[in-house]
């Protein structure tokens, strides 16, 4: 008999470990596969646990085995409630409370051979191992196991009340699912307190497994819940207005409610209302034809509008659907995004690719103008010394000073740009080479001056620059050619100064 015991327990361990896998791969398709896995676990440590008691060379390992079994408890009743909770939609409580009574339970078990709160005394048997006698730690384990469960399935009922006819099925089935494991335990429990050897409860739970895996995965919950259009239309965060054919409002959501209200203070109730009598003067003539459009509102506000006509069975048409919804913040995150996309990531100013871009679109123009065009590229001198010496992140200050500096020295309608590691590019337009030097050196003289404070005192830094102005053969490339031609000469001849590509202008430095 004890070996038949033994095999069937650990039968049933093995089988609950297979559900609970099986059950845990689902997790994702239903909220309710984490708990009946977490159930199914605690089945299956239960089950094993019994099995290996009653499988114990000695009365310690027995003992040991027998406190093992409380852990696949804990796990069994708080996956039910958890369950519970999930199916009757109860979001008030944390499942991750739970954990306290299994922590308390175990730290009670670690330390029973001590003070003997849960078992009061453990007798040798001689066919079945030991026998062990609840002591009031165990009846308060026992007590708070079934006040949990009891809650669970008053969760389920009440649910259950509240359900439409077609879902009542999966609370009957959730509920069925665990009275057999239930039955099973309150008769060992309470019928065969002393008998503690013989405890069904594990192998029930396999029952309850089946019940409700099979209730998760032949559709018992098929059947739709009743939900009317107005209240779908209700729900939506949208603006939804319906229109006659002559542009008076037949109906209007709460969301269309709120903008109206917002649009138009004064306008009160629309229903019945004539449409351009009720909206901003931006959105009279949106319903005219169906479509769709991004209008502004006269606060700055955007709005995505759609106008979509009813068709009747017989072709006419009986009203209009006009769906607003506020897209202002998505539109000012587009306009960020739009703008990181062409903006280097340390400095804020213009990327090099935005460069290519706007450096051909100003080429052009000013050869269409016959107006004249200089760039000036800027090199930050000794600049790998200063990393070195510094640190990369001194470096990286040193490029976000100079980078404020030149943006606050241009006009509008220049343009800075970093080019790559320490070099900028400024785009001048209307502006020949002389005067684009002239600039480049003030601004060569102001960066000289300007202090970065480091861990080793203070740091000035200089940086040279080549001048090239754009010529009726040149292109874009052309220019910067020449421009990085007179960097280069400017570097050569001893840094901290601006040459242009010509080399027809005196050396600024």
């Amino acid at each position: 008999m004890r070996t038949a015991l033994v095999v069937l327990y650990t039968a049933a361990g093995l089988i609950a470990v297979l559900y609970a896998v099986v059950t845990y791969r689902r997790r994702l398709q239903t909220p309710l596969a984490l708990p009946l896995s977490l159930i199914m676990a605690g089945a299956a440590e239960w089950s094993l646990a019994q099995a290996c008691c009653l499988a114990a060379p000695t009365p310690v390992l027995a003992l040991i085995f027998n406190y093992a079994m409380f852990p696949g408890v804990a796990m069994v009743v708080a996956g039910s409630f958890w369950r519970s909770m999930l199916l009757s939609e109860v979001r008030k409580l944390r499942p991750a409370l739970l954990l306290i009574q299994p922590v308390l339970l175990m730290a009670v078990l670690a330390t029973d051979p001590w003070h003997h709160t849960f078992y009061s005394k453990v007798d040798t048997a001689v066919d079945y191992g030991i026998t062990v006698y609840p002591s009031a730690a165990y009846w308060v384990h026992t007590l708070y196991c079934y006040g949990l469960l009891t809650a669970g399935a008053v969760l389920v009922v009440r649910a259950l009340r509240r359900a439409v006819r077609g879902q009542r099925r999966v609370y009957w089935w959730f509920l069925a699912g665990g009275v057999a494991p239930t039955v099973g335990n309150l008769v060992t429990v309470f019928l065969h307190v002393n008998i503690q050897r013989l405890d069904v409860t594990p192998l029930l739970f396999l029952v309850t497994g089946v019940v409700w895996w099979w209730t998760d995965r032949s559709g018992v919950n098929s059947e739709p819940v009743p939900v009317t259009y107005a209240q779908v239309i209700s729900a939506l965060s949208d603006a939804v207005m319906v229109l006659d054919p002559n542009g008076r409002f037949l109906d209007v959501n709460p969301a269309a409610a709120k903008l109206l209200a917002v649009v138009n203070p004064a306008c009160g109730a629309v229903i019945g209302k004539q449409w351009q009598d009720v909206v901003d003067p931006h959105f009279s003539a949106m319903v005219v034809d169906a479509g769709q459009s991004t209008i502004h509102g006269a606060s700055g506000d955007v709005y995505d509008f759609r106008v979509v006509q009813i068709e009747a069975a017989d072709g006419s048409c009986p009203g209009s659907v006009v769906v607003v919804r506020d897209v202002t913040e998505l539109e000012r995150l587009r306009a960020e995004l739009t703008d990181q996309a062409v903006r280097d990531g340390l400095t804020g100013v213009f990327n090099r690719r935005y460069l290519t871009t706007a450096l051909d679109a100003q080429v052009r123009a000013a050869a269409s103008a016959g107006e004249p065009l200089s760039i000036v590229m800027i090199d930050v001198d000794h600049f790998k010394a200063v990393n070195d010496r510094y640190g990369h992140a001194v470096g990286d200050q040193v490029l976000v000073d100079l980078a404020r500096q030149l943006t606050g020295s241009v006009r509008e309608g220049d343009l800075v740009a970093r080019y790559g590691g320490e070099e900028f590019v400024v785009v001048l337009p209307g502006v020949d080479a002389r005067a684009a030097a002239e600039r480049a050196d003030r601004w060569r003289r102001q960066c000289a001056t300007t202090a970065v404070d480091t861990h080793l005192g203070t740091l000035n830094v200089t940086f040279s620059g080549g001048v090239a102005q754009l010529t009726a053969t040149d292109s874009p490339e052309d220019l910067l050619r020449h421009a990085d031609e007179a960097l280069y000469r400017a570097k050569h001849a001893g840094r901290d100064q601006i040459l242009t590509a010509e080399g027809t202008l005196p050396v600024l430095g």
